[in-house]
């Protein structure tokens, strides 16, 4: 609901909820008014104050200063190379581990320990208590999947108690996630199965469910489980398998996103659909923002856009790259297999591709939008040849004041995860019955043999992983999913598959494309002609006039070196930094003694991997 972002100013609530030095810093919660633990109404208020602290704002929380995710993967690029793919990040710039997650932390604890002497019984006791165990495993996975196993807070520190501050010892990434199985669990049997009217977006016994299918997932990944222990895998498929059968029964499903197909757009279906409509049935976690109010909305249209459609004198962000407009296939589902000259890209590929990208000479918010080089007045056009049309509304005119909810996860994901577990148990027919569906939902054929494009893939010499990871990619572009797959699967420094090289040693100018006016264009066109006439010429003649090129040829960038060491034994032998665990950040170290350093970076005593 739109009133879950309000930030209720209430003295019960401000006195604990407020700034703090130490991660586990506390303040002294007996100003709560015991009273407000026996009513549903204040009890809600106090967990509204839950959402606002845990979910994710618009674009996923930052991982590194103000840097999201799409720029430090292959689905964005941007103008500078960012530390972290260089390998020169700094000590201390991811801070997941800091005193504001633990603050939340402690105040949702502080809520179920007050729940314990509530006078609240039946429905409205459990809805309150399922709430704060979601998100008390919600906030430590976190930090757990930045840098390994921390100190997993069931019980508030005590105000008085400093040894319980120094003390509060990292338990092991594995203790960790059977705690988050324990909590997600306490949620699934106390929260509902759909909340109604204004509590619409709330979350549900299927986003608990949905969610520890998500977190088992990444712990049987090779980032958590460099040895491919099977029993991991079995046990995040049936997690999976368990999400997927409670959104089914809880009416959770893919949303139909059919739409006119018209001359401006060339497909029946449009994926920004889900991100535009309020309150769908894919939507399993999400932030929700308001028209109302300037701390309840976000800049995300006024960001994306081009210039020229919103003058701010700035270069966009999430403009896609060649890699993720080469990944999706074509609308019968089968490979892409043009190049980087093919001008023609644009020409019958899955519907999802219109969806996600805006590119040379397309009709992007009423009028044609152009992308070549020399073909824009200003300097701060794309770097990639494209723009992000993903989660972009074409309603919305307050550029600066966007009101869009933030979909932290949708039912496509669960499919996902499902469809990767039930390959890495050997279960390829169901794998790709989950991709099948998503396909068949973006309007791609079914094909003579009914494998949605599939059979193509293996044909081409794709692995099913990599066929399953190649759909994420494409379904859940800019939904800050790319760089968390990239690195739970070491594919900066490993390869995927056949078809999926590391990108280590890659260049990330590579990744950029340049679209520039063919000057030998066989109608002997001039640029300054061409300008007058462009908006008029058909896109299946647009080919005649332009030509695209990679941006920049290497070694004139600086080549990608994402620090990764995949195995124990290794991580052991060095301090040189490891990006799958990222470093306690020092002042956490000094502050709280019993909080030991990663392996794989100096002074490291804990073991990301037990």
């Amino acid at each position: 609901m739109k009133s879950l972002n309000k930030i209720i100013l209430l003295c019960v609530v401000v006195p604990i909820f407020s700034a703090c030095s130490d991660f586990l810093d506390v303040k002294d919660e007996s100003a709560i008014n015991p009273a407000i633990w026996d009513s549903y109404k204040s009890s809600t208020l106090y967990v509204n104050n839950v959402y606002n602290a845990c979910m994710p704002t618009f674009g996923g929380d930052n991982i590194t200063g103000t840097l999201t995710s799409s720029g430090l993967s292959d689905e964005a690029v941007g103008s500078d190379t960012p530390d972290m793919l260089l390998g020169s990040l700094n000590l201390g710039s991811v801070s997941a581990f800091s005193a504001l997650n633990y603050q939340a932390i402690r105040y949702i604890n502080i809520g179920l320990n007050n729940m314990k002497n509530s006078a609240l019984r039946g429905e409205e006791r459990n809805n309150i208590l399922g709430q704060f165990y979601f998100f008390r495993a919600f906030q430590h996975w976190k930090m757990i999947v930045m840098h390994g196993g921390v100190p997993y807070m069931k019980d508030v520190v005590g105000y008085d108690s400093s040894d319980d501050l120094l003390n509060a010892k990292r338990n092991t990434t594995s203790e960790c996630i059977q705690f988050i199985k324990e909590d997600l669990n306490l949620a699934m049997e106390y929260l509902p199965s759909k909340w109604l009217g204004a509590d619409a977006g709330r979350v549900t016994k299927a986003s608990a469910a949905a969610f520890l299918g998500r977190v088992l997932t990444f712990y049987a990944s090779p980032q958590f489980n460099p040895t491919q222990d099977i029993e991991r895998w079995e046990d995040a498929y049936r997690a999976n398998l368990k999400a997927d059968s409670i959104c089914l029964a809880d009416g959770v499903k893919l949303m139909d996103i059919t739409t006119p197909q018209t001359s401006s757009w060339p497909v029946a279906t449009d994926l920004n659909k889900i991100f535009t409509t309020e309150n769908n049935v894919e939507v399993l976690l999400v932030r929700k923002y308001t028209v109302t109010g300037e701390n309840l909305t976000h800049k995300y249209e006024q960001s994306v856009r081009p210039e020229n459609l919103t003058g701010t004198k700035q270069i966009p962000s999430n403009l896609p790259s060649w890699n993720l407009v080469a990944a999706f296939p074509m609308n019968d589902g089968s490979v892409y297999t043009g190049d980087r000259k093919d001008i023609d890209y644009w020409k019958d590929r899955d519907p999802r591709f219109y969806s996600t990208i805006v590119y040379n000479g397309c009709t992007y918010l009423g009028a044609r939008q152009w992308t070549y080089s020399s073909g824009e007045s200003t300097s701060y056009a794309t770097s990639t040849g494209f723009y992000c049309r993903k989660m972009v509304n074409p309603e919305i005119t307050t550029l600066d004041k966007t009101p869009t909810d933030w979909v932290e996860m949708r039912y496509a994901e669960v499919l996902l995860n499902l469809a990767e577990c039930a390959i890495m148990t050997n279960n390829k027919e169901k794998g790709y019955d989950c991709l099948k569906q998503l396909r068949k939902r973006a309007g791609i054929a079914a094909g003579v043999d009914g494998s949605y494009g599939i059979t193509s893939y293996e044909a081409a010499g794709y692995t099913p992983i990599e066929i399953v990871m190649n759909e994420r990619f494409i379904e859940l572009a800019f939904e800050n999913k790319r760089f968390y797959d990239l690195r739970r699967w070491n594919m900066f420094s490993s390869d995927l598959g056949p078809k999926t090289p590391k990108f280590n040693g890659q260049y990330m100018s590579g990744w950029k494309s340049k679209v520039s006016f063919n000057t030998l264009n066989p109608d002997k066109i001039s640029i300054t002609k061409f300008k007058e006439i462009r908006d008029e010429i058909s896109m299946d003649d647009l080919s005649k006039y332009m030509k695209i090129a990679q941006a920049a040829i290497p070694p004139k960038a600086m080549p990608i070196n994402y620090l990764c060491v995949p195995t124990e034994e290794e991580l052991r032998a060095t301090t040189a930094g490891n990006y799958n665990f990222f470093d306690i950040p020092d002042g956490i170290l000094t502050r709280s003694l019993a909080v030991k350093q990663n392996y794989g970076w100096p002074r490291g005593e804990f073991n990301p991997f037990e």
